[in-house]
């Protein structure tokens, strides 16, 4: 976020906030969760990856008095801890061959973090596998890509995008990012606020509006909006559809992080090729309750614009906590059974928790193992579904399913136990 903060080699430290501090640590338990899941195999014993942070800013904050990491070095130091827990459950060790790039477009920032980089612990990795790059994002995305591309056909890639404000990355340099790569993942930053307090009917033609490619209409949509938490319906339903049309990801998670100054702050929004990925950055969200909401509601189809609906009565407000939990597995049981016929190629055709997954994910908050818990409660509580094994054996009594488990609605349903599922309201 080089536009908020400042950094300057000899001046005090930009302060940094506690919702700051929450996002980087999703940031550094993502990047960990990543390099376990890269390498399930034992007998691997090294992996190749490039990690990017286009807006890295200085490299430390000051947090309440105390000299804390920027992203930077948290990134270099969660891949140094997968690389010592990997090595660890491995007779022949484990190594991690990661690239680094860390942009910004201010040179006063960059010498700041050749600074703390050259005072740590990976000083001699500087211009090895660390590179310090001072520039735009967008206009040294080409370049990086290539260099990625170089190294082999998996390319393995992590995209940091920690911007200030929502325009400073174009949607059509994601969009490269997912043509040009075999395996990207993308985490950026959107404020919302900033867009809503910015955003009139002249906003599509200016170069902000342009860079994310807004439509007119959303600013003509926003006229008849009488409160902001109906304009934050209408954009966050526009940005639903506008994200996954706009940057290329087949799959996305979009939270709100919550800022202690409002009651909103901004999006974390993370894109990918893969449901696994999705799955496991939503896991984070859950993770970090007490900083995180959705902007939805429980359960499935929780995100998107209706305009049946009146935005100026609703209430977006979807935190992690333990009764978010249980609305959520209530909507999911109430929900699953229509999903599971539909999925289904015909009635005796079962489905997989994974087809069911990978189909509705990107508009939930629920998780694969929510699912699953929705899933046993249908077929213990409501009688209503079979469970089979990927070779079609019955689990009658099985509580931990597998992805491949496959689901089926019961020919004969117990209607009576169906009225009685609990309501998401």
């Amino acid at each position: 976020m080089s536009s908020h903060y400042g950094w300057k080699v000899g001046q005090p430290l930009p302060k940094l906030g506690a919702h700051s501090l929450a996002k980087h640590q999703v940031f550094a338990d993502y990047t960990r969760k990543y390099l376990h899941i890269l390498s399930p195999m034992l007998q691997k014993t090294e992996l190749r990856l490039t990690i990017v942070d286009g807006f890295c800013g200085g490299g430390a904050y000051d947090l309440n008095g105390t000299v804390t990491a920027g992203s930077p070095l948290i990134l270099l130091r969660a891949v140094k801890a997968a690389e010592i827990e990997l090595a660890n459950a491995r007779q022949h060790g484990f190594t991690i061959h990661c690239d680094f790039y860390f942009v910004d477009r201010k040179a006063n920032h960059t010498a700041f973090l050749m600074e703390e980089i050259q005072n740590s612990e990976f000083s001699e990795r500087i211009g090895r596998d660390i590179h310090i790059i001072t520039g735009d994002f967008d206009e040294k995305a080409p370049e990086i890509v290539a260099a990625i591309k170089a190294k082999g056909r998996s390319q393995r890639s992590l995209f940091f995008l920690d911007q200030y404000g929502w325009s400073a990355v174009s949607f059509e340099t994601v969009r490269g990012l997912f043509r040009e790569l075999a395996n990207p993942e993308v985490l950026i930053t959107f404020s919302v606020d900033t867009l809503i307090n910015y955003l009139t009917d002249q906003t599509s033609k200016m170069r902000a509006g342009q860079r994310i490619e807004l439509s007119p209409l959303l600013g003509e949509a926003l006229k008849d909006m009488r409160t902001e938490r109906a304009q934050r319906a209408v954009i966050q339903g526009f940005l639903y559809k506008h994200i996954i049309d706009r940057t290329g990801a087949a799959f996305y998670t979009p939270f709100f992080i919550r800022s202690p100054q409002s009651r909103w702050s901004y999006w974390l929004i993370h894109l990918s090729m893969h449901a696994r990925a999705r799955d496991e950055m939503a896991r984070r969200h859950w993770d970090l309750s007490n900083t995180f909401s959705h902007p939805g509601k429980s359960g499935f189809n929780a995100l998107g614009y209706d305009p049946s609906i009146d935005n100026n009565q609703l209430n977006l407000e979807f935190d992690f906590g333990t009764n978010a939990r249980i609305d959520s597995v209530n909507a999911a049981v109430e929900q699953l059974p229509r999903m599971i016929n539909d999925g289904s190629a015909g009635d005796s055709t079962p489905v997989s928790l994974s087809e069911l997954f990978v189909a509705h994910c990107n508009e939930t908050p629920l998780t694969m193992s929510l699912v699953s818990e929705a899933v046993v409660r249908l077929r213990d509580e409501y009688n209503e579904i079979e469970i089979f094994d990927s070779e079609g054996r019955l689990r009658p009594r099985a509580t931990k399913l597998s992805n491949l488990d496959r689901v089926r609605a019961k020919k004969q349903q117990n209607f009576l136990r169906t009225l009685h599922r609990p309501r998401n309201t």
